[in-house]
């Protein structure tokens, strides 16, 4: 259908111009195509009055089409009012809503919503999560992107708007490398084959692009259809060369991705010890970041028929997987799901510090299919791109370079609970260095933390951990971000840390706050090779706040003795 071009009066009132428009607002959805019937895309809502239900060809295009009112529940505030006007009031009230699900081609299936309730009838757990975003790096000009969402993938879990009114580029904008996974952008979009384009001479539009996208859509069945699909083959396109193509280079893996049964076939069989697609490691879950620095011992259970285990604070990652060698490879993804780890105060696992934790947000996986990177983080699959991966890499081997002078002795693992501290104290033997290990600081704002493991001879504040082979770092990134946070903000830190040092050495005072932070290792070298993706941004990020504290981050190797096998073993709780 061709169109006039339509002339927009800025004088007018917006509604005016809107109602010349041969175009409306919609908001849009897609899935790839996985069923013939398309009201299997729907699900079943409680509550929901439907007035239009039914097949309908639009334009020669099957389509399924849904209208009705929802009913919404008493707003929460109501009892309140009542009682202090002492006057009942029902407001309970509906919304209404429209959905047309549209079969777009062989491989794709589309769902236009109208309405706030329109979106709550899609079937989630198929939908193609990266659609409106696929749409959004091609279209939108990458000289005004007006809002980014994105949230960190590490123990903080971080969600974060930033925008700007009248459009940034992309660089304004403070993303990760790698480890920071958008979820949605704003911004004036290229209508190009679009019916608005046609209406209004090529006047870009401002779109919302995420897992969906609010787009204006023809108002003509054939305008409405042809959008469509032209708006499914620009999702489609290389983003090769698009400008913001680097918002996409992070993305979750949704279940019904074809890639999670690989992705969970090689899961299963590292945790039955075979490592050829890469290896298991240990990682410290979201919700139990407030613990960090506190566990004397965990409590391993639910793992098939294995009874509970207590667990020391230094295991690896090998004897809290051991049990999974007697499940069948095809229910060990489950079962590591079903399994609980709980950090505990006491040695005995006794004194549990938080509610029991799904194992699979302990373990931390990494593996490479067809040039990109999937990693396992906090229980869910992303995807990396090899240009972030690359990028990230590089960073790292370049931080890793400054190196510490300092001097440790050999560590001998002991495998006893207090195999670290016991470390420390060995360290603090040499002149100038002091062991504060297990000395804890409280502040308002942070009630128990470690200010350092031990202190150089220059006060340098020296954090010390085992890694072992495979564990991810982030426990050792928290405990030094928390310290160095602190130490600049809250004059309580630097008062207990000069208290400590003063009760351990009388004649040595810090008159100054450290400049200098040290992460010091055993049970491995700081090696970009053996650190996984995820905990690689994660010390890229520490080293910027870092230096944002006015502070410089040295790395140390600690010369070790492996650990015997079975020295981390746990016992029978």
């Amino acid at each position: 259908m061709r169109h006039a071009r339509v002339v927009l009066d800025d004088r007018k009132p917006d509604s005016v111009a809107r109602q010349a428009l041969p175009t409306a607002v919609a908001t849009i959805y897609r899935f790839p195509k996985t069923h013939q019937r398309l009201s299997d895309y729907l699900k079943e809502v409680e509550g929901v009055d439907l007035r239009v239900n039914g097949e309908l060809t639009i334009a020669d295009t099957r389509t399924h089409v849904l209208a009705g009112v929802r009913e919404n529940d008493e707003p929460h505030w109501v009892r309140h009012f009542s009682q202090v006007v002492g006057v009942d009031a029902d407001l309970r009230s509906t919304s209404p809503f429209a959905v047309i699900v549209v079969e777009i081609d062989e491989s794709s299936i589309c769902a236009v919503t109208w309405g706030t309730s329109g979106r709550h009838l899609l079937d989630d757990l198929l939908l193609d999560d990266d659609f409106g975003l696929d749409f959004g790096i091609r279209r939108i000009d990458p000289a005004k992107l007006r809002l980014v969402r994105s949230n960190l993938l590490d123990v903080s879990a971080r969600g974060m708007e930033i925008s700007f009114p009248s459009g940034n580029a992309l660089s304004g904008f403070p993303l990760e490398p790698a480890g920071e996974l958008v979820t949605g952008i704003e911004g004036p979009a290229d209508m190009t084959g679009l019916t608005y384009d046609t209406a209004t001479g090529g006047r870009s539009w401002q779109i919302r692009a995420g897992r969906s996208l609010s787009i204006q859509l023809g108002r003509s069945p054939e305008d409405f259809i042809s959008d469509l699909r032209t708006i499914c083959a620009v999702a489609d396109e290389d983003a090769g060369d698009a400008p913001l193509r680097r918002i996409a280079e992070v993305r979750p893996v949704s279940e019904n991705d074809a890639m999670m049964s690989e992705l969970e076939s090689r899961l299963a069989a590292a945790l039955g010890g075979d490592a050829q697609h890469g290896p298991l490691g240990l990682c410290w879950p979201a919700s139990a970041l407030g613990e960090i620095g506190q566990a004397n011992s965990y409590i391993a259970g639910r793992i098939g028929s294995v009874g509970s285990r207590v667990l020391d604070p230094a295991f690896e990652v090998e004897t809290l997987v051991e049990p999974f060698v007697q499940v069948d490879v095809s229910r060990r993804v489950a079962v590591l799901r079903d399994a609980e780890l709980t950090p505990c105060a006491d040695d005995a696992g006794e004194e549990v510090l938080t509610r029991p934790i799904s194992m699979i947000k302990w373990v931390a996986f990494e593996t490479s299919v067809g040039g990109r990177t999937y990693c396992l983080h906090q229980g869910k699959w992303y995807e990396i791109g090899q240009e972030a991966v690359d990028r990230v890499h590089a960073q790292v081997r370049e931080l890793l370079r400054n190196r510490s002078s300092l001097a440790f002795p050999l560590w001998v693992p002991t495998g006893k609970p207090k195999d670290e501290h016991d470390y420390c104290e060995l360290v603090a033997r040499q002149n100038g260095y002091l062991c504060l290990d297990r000395t804890f600081a409280r502040t308002p704002m942070h009630p128990r933390f470690e200010l350092a493991d031990i202190i150089g001879p220059a006060d340098e504040i020296v954090h010390v951990k085992w890694l072992g082979r495979a564990t991810a770092a982030s426990h050792l990134y928290t405990q030094a971000q928390v310290s160095a946070w602190a130490q600049r903000f809250e004059p309580q830190a630097m008062e207990q840390l000069q208290d400590k040092v003063r009760a351990i050495d009388s004649g040595r005072a810090i008159t100054d706050r450290p400049k200098v932070v040290v992460l010091a290792v055993g049970g491995r070298e700081w090696d970009v090779d053996q650190l996984f993706t995820l905990s690689q941004v994660s010390l890229l990020r520490l080293s910027q706040e870092l230096r944002n504290l006015g502070l410089e981050l040295q790395f140390a190797d600690i010369p070790f003795i492996a650990k015997r096998k079975g020295k981390s073993a746990g016992t029978a709780a």
